[in-house]
């Protein structure tokens, strides 16, 4: 046998024994590993994070001040002020404190406060009817 026949069959056991011994076409390659993977997105707020006892503080002019109870692990409120039922379209803010008060327009408002823990909003608390004159 030449060289260049002794080549071929040492190319061909290497590319065999490389390729796990495998040359028929039956054999199938191994599949990937599935490793879990932590996400870096905010977990989903526990369904405690609800402001409770969301009240109108007092009205006085067009001076509104809303109050409700803190929530336990909260970093921040979300306050929305609407001029129909679930509405926003007067005020959305946020605020660290557990009562909120602005100069509203005169009219008939809805309010509701949202709780930010772990991250995310919590669903909405009671929600508010109030008038301010005008």
């Amino acid at each position: 046998m030449n060289r260049a026949g002794l080549l071929s069959i040492v190319l061909a056991a290497a590319v065999t024994g490389a390729c796990g011994g495998a040359d028929s076409a039956t054999s199938s390659p191994t599949s990937p590993s599935s490793t879990p993977t932590s996400s870096s997105q905010p977990q989903p707020p526990p369904a405690s994070c609800v402001p409770a006892n969301l009240r109108v503080g007092s009205i006085q002019g067009t001076t509104v001040t809303l109050q409700w109870n803190a929530v336990n692990g909260a970093t921040e409120y979300l306050v929305l002020v609407g001029t129909a039922p679930s509405g926003s379209d007067r005020v959305s803010t946020n605020t660290t404190n557990i009562s909120y008060t602005w100069t509203a327009s005169p009219g008939r408002q809805y309010a509701r406060v949202q709780a930010k823990c772990g991250g995310s909003f919590g669903s909405s608390s009671n929600e508010v009817e109030f008038t301010v004159a005008g």
